[in-house]
């Protein structure tokens, strides 16, 4: 048992790192300028060949965890013996202190009434060849001043600026959205934000000083941090909480997206 819990530990090591994936595109538009029309299509070039080898290396993994996991996984025969060896503890408390012939003869034919019942696992391959083209997520937007409101779908959009208070905020990814938007808001008016922790009681509240309350803390202040292991749309909910506490509308804010899904 310990063993196939330090596989699964290792299995969802290796999918965390896809999660990280992002980051790096996130950094690789931080590097250019995002005003040159050469370095905008270094970037959507970029985009295109990111998507295409992390889609790879997401098979890869994938392909790789369901080897691991069969190969580690349990013969019917095992599954036989483990059922068999704790139905014969509950029914005879004595069972492991009898003599060796005896507990192996009851074993034997335990193990062999239960493998009747178990079923053989029926194991589908799929070619690589077979397998269903997922084909990209998103596409560049090709109406770049097009305004969305926060409370819009936002799953594989990107944005590029947010307005706020008639001044545009360039940023790179929604974590930078919140960050600063909060940013803003907290410099103007610190005290709505400390007098909503002192009240906000949750296990995992919106603020909180204390980084070892999040996965990825996201500082917004000086000392002051949020979560930012988020998707898109989580989020933007996070941005609507705090516009709520500043009793801000909504639609105060607009945001402009430099990457839209592919079906749009």
């Amino acid at each position: 048992m310990k063993m196939m819990e330090e596989i699964g530990k290792i299995i969802n090591d290796l999918k965390s790192i896809q999660e990280k994936l992002p980051e790096l595109r996130d950094l690789f538009w931080l590097k250019i300028d995002r005003y040159n029309e050469a370095d905008q299509q270094r970037g959507v070039a970029f985009d295109e060949k990111f998507e295409q080898q992390r889609d790879k290396f997401s098979r890869v993994i994938d392909s790789f965890s369901a080897f691991i996991g069969k190969s580690f996984a349990p013969s019917a025969e095992e599954v036989a013996k483990e059922k068999a060896l704790q139905k014969l503890r509950a029914e005879f408390p004595g069972f492991d202190d009898w003599n060796e012939e005896a507990k192996k003869a009851l074993l034997d034919r335990e193990i062999q009434s239960l493998l009747v019942k178990i079923p053989q696992r029926i194991v589908t391959r799929v070619k690589a060849d077979e397998e269903p083209n997922r084909g990209p997520k998103y596409q560049i937007n090709n109406q770049p001043d097009k305004i969305y409101s926060i409370d819009s779908d936002f799953s594989h959009c990107r944005p590029c600026f947010f307005a706020f208070r008639n001044k545009k905020h360039a940023v790179n990814n929604w974590a930078m959205v919140l960050r600063e938007l909060a940013n803003v808001l907290y410099s103007e008016n610190p005290v709505l934000i400390t007098d909503f922790m002192a009240k906000d009681l949750s296990k995992k509240p919106l603020f909180s000083t204390e980084t070892k309350k999040y996965l990825r803390p996201l500082e917004i202040a000086n000392g002051l941090f949020v979560e930012s292991n988020f998707s898109a749309n989580q989020m933007c909910i996070s941005c609507k909480k705090l516009l709520d506490i500043y009793g801000i509308a909504h639609s105060e804010v607009n945001l402009y997206l430099d990457r839209i899904p592919a079906n749009k």
